[in-house]
């Protein structure tokens, strides 16, 4: 079967995660994806995995996931023929994807106005650090920054007064990836109406602030500051993390907790707790939630995790085993789902899934990304370029291919 997104054609002038990760998702659906990288070093992306604390590796692991399935022309889009092609790549195109500040893309000659002039059924997607307007509109912005740092979630997820904790790569950025998604698939659905394309945007900031809103909203509210709780100081043991016999730690979460307590009691062998005058009712459970989560981090420490998957699996307790990285590698449910997926021509090598499926229209099998302009002759030619033009862009530094 055809993907879903077959024939549609995405230019993508971005760097980096945030933005191409959308061309990703859209790439796995069937969309042809043309990356357009500035001559020399390329983009700056395919050297991601030299940064530490990132674990090294052989693999360029970065780049294996977000430059999937794309093709590769190498472009000097500060040259004049440069553009041209650029121009030329937007009249046949669907959809065009930019990270760039806004005073780049002027610079450049990349801005809605001029591209949509080009191509007025272009769906023109913009993804910034802090907006496209404002004080900081030009103001450099990675996810570790704009969406974790500033949305507030840096200071709340960690415990009371605890060291602060470091985002890991592409934390923010994968989900905001989907948020340009959600856009151009509304502008598709627009133009499908209106005949006509539009541009789409959004940020970092906006998907750290929306992925923290129930505490922003709370604090919109005049509600009291949220105070990150440590585990043994907790206002609620129930919805806490615990260590076992085996040195594994399991995060549980009893959100209906008026009829779970009595049922969680009896699977863990303490069905006592639910009739002792501390714990029977919610507010006692809360005033004394220091003595119940010392009573429970001993009893779970008496047993391995193994013992107590058993057992909450079949009472139906709600709770998750925190694994590390290389755990979710190995993990079951991701590959019976497809959350972990091989790579075609790369025996034995396995790549993260985009989070999006739809039942009538799988997505395509991921294959490796492009060597650094390995695309550029190609594309070009099947615009209409000739071989005497394309030496000569060639010979003039104004593409690179290999």
């Amino acid at each position: 079967m055809s993907g879903l997104l077959e024939g549609l054609r995405v230019i993508e002038v971005a760097t980096f995660v945030f933005a191409p990760a959308a061309g990703t998702v859209l790439s796995d659906f069937g969309a042809e994806v043309i990356h357009i990288e500035p001559p020399g070093d390329g983009d700056p992306y395919r050297q991601l995995r030299s940064l530490r604390p990132l674990p090294e590796c052989g693999e360029n692991y970065p780049w294996l996931m977000d430059g999937r399935n794309k093709k590769s022309v190498v472009v000097d889009l500060k040259q004049a023929a440069g553009h041209q092609i650029l121009l030329d790549l937007v009249r046949t195109a669907d959809v065009f994807i930019t990270n760039y500040h806004p005073s780049v893309l002027i610079q450049l000659s990349l801005t809605y106005e001029i591209l949509s002039a080009a191509n007025s059924r272009l769906i023109y997607a913009h993804g910034t650090g802090y907006g496209e307007i404002g004080t900081e509109a030009e103001k450099p912005g990675y996810d570790a920054t704009a969406w974790w740092a500033r949305s507030g979630l840096m200071d709340a997820v960690r415990p009371a007064e605890g060291e602060l904790a470091m985002s890991t790569a592409g934390m923010g950025d994968h989900p905001s990836s989907i948020s340009l998604v959600a856009g151009i698939s509304l502008a598709l659905y627009a133009r499908e109406r209106t005949g006509k394309g539009t541009k789409v945007s959004t940020s970092l900031i906006a998907n750290g602030a929306w992925a923290n809103s129930i505490l922003i909203q709370a604090a919109l509210c005049g509600g009291t500051p949220y105070v990150p709780p440590t585990q043994s100081g907790t206002s609620n043991a129930l919805l806490n993390h615990y260590r076992t016999a085996d040195d594994s730690s399991f995060f549980l979460v009893l959100v209906k907790e008026a009829t779970e307590f009595a049922k969680f009691c009896d699977a863990i062998g303490r069905p006592e707790l639910n009739s002792d005058v501390r714990f029977s009712e919610i507010e006692e459970r809360r005033a004394n939630a220091r003595d119940l989560t010392a009573l429970l981090s001993d009893w779970f420490a008496k047993r391995p995790m193994q013992e107590w998957q058993k057992l909450f699996d079949n009472h139906g307790i709600t709770y998750a085993v925190i694994a590390s990285t290389e755990d979710a590698v190995t993990d079951k449910q991701m590959a019976e789902t497809g959350i972990i997926i091989d790579m075609e021509g790369r025996p034995g090598t396995r790549v993260v899934n985009s989070p999006i499926a739809l039942r009538d229209y799988p997505k395509r099998i991921p294959t490796p990304p492009p060597d650094f302009g390995e695309h550029s002759a190609t594309v070009l030619r099947a615009l209409g370029y000739d071989e005497k033009k394309i030496k000569s862009l060639r010979s003039n530094g104004i593409i690179n291919d290999p």
